[in-house]
């Protein structure tokens, strides 16, 4: 399905009409200075002004000052990524694999306590093995002990 519609797609641009803009890229060359440039009012002459006036050299100055911002901005990048990384990798996943491990050991105490608690996922409702009561399913990733206890005492009353 997804390459369908990558491939529906991209035959919107080679070859048939569409609504609204299209992309640069797929627009037909224009000869000429690009409108409202200052060489358009020059008649395509440099003219007689100094460097200053000069579109050509704008031009350049403007590419150059363009690669050397992006040149700064992705280095910037780069050193803000690299110490994102390092906290993640230092602190972040520790962290979160220390609670992961600790939530996993108190779901398994709790299902070592209470062999015969049971979970319907489609209904999203916990019971006992042959009782007749049913509660909302906790979010398992908080349950505590205590929280458990309760609910089993809960679901074992008449």
């Amino acid at each position: 399905m997804a390459s369908s519609q990558l491939g529906q797609a991209q035959q919107g641009y080679q070859g048939q009409a569409q609504a609204g803009p299209v992309p640069g890229w797929a627009q037909e060359p224009q000869a000429g200075p690009p409108p409202g440039s200052r060489w358009q009012g020059r008649g395509g002459r440099f003219g007689s002004g100094g460097f200053d006036d000069n579109p050509i050299a704008d031009g350049i100055e403007g590419a150059i000052a363009d690669v050397a911002f992006g040149a700064a901005a992705r280095f910037i990048g780069r050193a803000v990524s690299r110490r994102v990384q390092q906290t993640m990798n230092e602190r972040v996943m520790p962290a979160v694999a220390a609670n992961r491990e600790t939530m996993l050991r108190q779901q398994i105490a709790i299902a070592e306590r209470y062999p015969g608690i049971r979970a319907c996922l489609t209904d999203k409702v916990i019971f006992l093995e042959g009782g007749s009561r049913v509660a909302p399913m906790p979010n398992l990733m908080t349950l505590t002990m205590q929280q458990a206890d309760a609910l089993v005492a809960r679901l074992q009353q008449p």
